[in-house]
């Protein structure tokens, strides 16, 4: 009796260090732990702003300097290769990486059980996580930039090195928000992390990849894209709006920088290929709200399925 009592009160002990002050501020102390133990370790960020800064970073080097001077733009040397590499592939591969495990490998586990048992309902512990992943993206995204930007000054003195990180910040928030939602609520519906991980992850491949082998074709003849009212569904179309919306509050002029590429996305049309002009199937605010949505439904029905579910 007396060996045993002690061992099993050691062992509460031990699982209470890992959530100091739950019983006070559980929803701080579960941000603070999944922030710091279960997203931002040092091997995670580092191999997280490689992958971000990789391409940009190589697109720098190997800029010519005779083609450079103090009025050239760091939105059209970067541009599209920071929004398509970075922000369209790169990014959200890593944040969907992050989100799945966070809660499907504690029901895996058992973890959550321990959580639940503690003065913290479930819908609190899918929220504090998705606040937790939030601030994971921010942290990256910023780090990631900033070295950019650093590189972008140690090459030549751009003089739009504060716009080009303001609008991929802002834009980065969004794929956060996104990707991040629709995670949560896979990893809180699956118990299996590479469950979690298969649609957000074909999301990404589909509305960044393949879409833009095919899409093209569609504005052809009968404008297929238009005529079927495809952009509705096109996830690729929403976020490009959005980022077109972002970039024009720093940048006005920056539909012309790309507007090959934003043809490709269903936001341009021109007559001549030397202007654009937009194509307005939807106001951009109508597009943010979409993708907002879109996350929200899924967290809340993430939540909404944890609550009920059977994790004993």
């Amino acid at each position: 009796m007396s060996t045993t009592e002690p061992s099993i009160e050691k062992q509460k002990s031990g699982e209470m260090k890992q959530f100091p002050g739950i019983s006070s501020t559980p929803t701080f102390v579960l941000i603070k732990k999944t922030l710091v133990f279960d997203l931002c370790t040092i091997k995670r960020v580092i191999m997280s702003v490689i992958l971000l800064v990789l391409v940009p970073a190589l697109v720098i080097a190997f800029a010519p300097p005779d083609r450079l001077s103090s009025d050239d733009h760091l939105l059209q040397l970067l541009g599209i290769t920071t929004w398509y590499y970075t922000f369209s592939i790169m990014f959200p591969i890593i944040i969907v990486g992050a989100t799945g495990p966070l809660i499907s490998e504690e029901l895996r586990t058992g973890t959550l059980l321990f959580l639940v048992s503690k003065p913290i309902n479930r819908t609190r512990i899918v929220l504090s996580k998705f606040i937790a992943l939030y601030i994971f993206g921010i942290v990256v995204s910023f780090l990631s930039l900033s070295i950019i930007s650093l590189f972008a000054v140690i090459k030549n003195p751009f003089d739009d090195i504060g716009a080009y990180f303001g609008v991929f910040f802002l834009y980065s928030l969004v794929i956060t928000l996104f990707f991040g939602g629709i995670t949560m609520g896979f990893s809180s519906i699956f118990r299996r992390p590479r469950n979690v991980l298969l649609i957000p992850l074909a999301l990404v491949i589909f509305s960044f990849l393949v879409i833009m082998m095919f899409k093209p074709l569609l504005f052809y003849g009968e404008n297929w894209y238009e005529k079927y009212l495809l952009y509705n569904f096109d996830l690729g179309y929403h976020f490009a709006h959005v980022f077109l919306w972002i970039g024009e509050s720093f940048v006005p002029e920056i539909l012309n920088y790309f507007g090959y590429f934003f043809m490709m996305f269903g936001i341009a049309e021109t007559d001549d290929w030397t202007t654009f002009e937009k194509t307005n199937y939807y106001p951009p605010i109508v597009s943010f709200l979409i993708l907002i949505a879109v996350s929200i439904i899924f967290i809340i029905a993430g939540a909404l399925y944890l609550k009920k579910r059977d994790i004993s």
